[in-house]
Formats: structure tokens, sequence, C-alpha cells
């Protein structure tokens, strides 16, 4: 497995209305907002001999954040864990089914009736990951954001987990 983070600056569009205790936002989500005035963002998560999944980082990521934070937490603390995460956003319409047994993490992908693009033309899959490195691959990720967070935003914001 493997999570790479793709972002594309963009012309700025400041909203004067973004106000955190109005959002009852977390910080990182509340960076996640401010970040989507500066740039368009995608996380492309492969797998070996698997289809990829394309999650736009405003929309998928963002809208789903509490439930991928739960799925990185399960293999962190669980031993036996099993949850779905629907992104449903912006006609993305698609399941990431997990399911942690021991040292695996078992992922289903499966499209929904409504799946729009980028993701339409995968086809459903399952595959197993150790659950270390799908821990270790979403840690990754967080640290970019962080880092992108502080050089756009001038914010020093911690992972979530």
């Amino acid at each position: 497995m493997n999570i790479n983070l793709i972002i594309k600056e963009k012309p700025t569009e400041l909203d004067e209305y973004l106000n955190q205790e109005d959002m009852e936002a977390s910080p990182f989500e509340f960076a996640l907002l401010e970040l989507d005035q500066y740039v368009n963002g995608y996380i492309d998560i492969s797998f070996e001999n698997k289809p990829n999944i394309v999650l736009n980082l405003f929309n998928d990521f963002m809208v789903c954040f509490d439930c991928i934070i739960r799925s990185i937490n399960a293999t962190k603390f669980a031993h036996s864990k099993k949850k779905e995460i629907w992104f449903c956003e912006q006609g993305s319409d698609f399941y990431l089914f997990y399911e942690v047994k021991d040292e695996i993490i078992y992922l289903t992908f499966k499209k929904g009736k409504s799946v729009g693009l980028p993701n339409r033309n995968t086809p459903d899959f399952s595959v197993e990951v150790n659950k270390i490195e799908y821990f270790k691959q979403w840690e990754n990720l967080f640290q970019k954001l962080s880092i992108i967070f502080e050089k756009k935003l001038h914010k020093k914001i911690p992972i979530p987990f």
C-alpha cells in the first residue's frame, strides 16, 4: 500500500467567513478548510497488483475525516474491528469497508450506484494490508499535510492521532 499526496496551486480564493469556532472544526480540519483557498489536492491510494483509489482532499478526505481517523486508530489499538467509510460527497458514492484482524487490515473498495469520476472505472476489489503499514502510510500523509500547513498557512498543526 502506498498513499501519495498530490497538491497543485490555484488562484487564491479567500473566504472571509471561515471561522473555526462557528464550524466546530478541530485545528487539523480547519487548516484543511483554510488550505482549500490556495490549492487543489488529491490523495492517491495504490496497492500492489490492485487498482488505485483517488480521494479529493477537500471533498472526500475532509468530509470523511473522522471515519478515516477511526480506521487509522483501529490499526493502532484494536485486534479486531469491522467498519465502513462511505465517501458520499460530490458524486463520489463509494465505500471502503475495513476489518482489522490481528496484524492485518482487510480493505474492500465497493462502488455505489452513483459513483463519479475519478473512481467510476475502478472495479470493486479487496486487498490485505499489514496494519502497521496502513498506519505508517496514513501517518506519512498527515505529516506531509502538517508541513504544507506550516508553509502555506504559517501554522504548526500536530497530526490528530
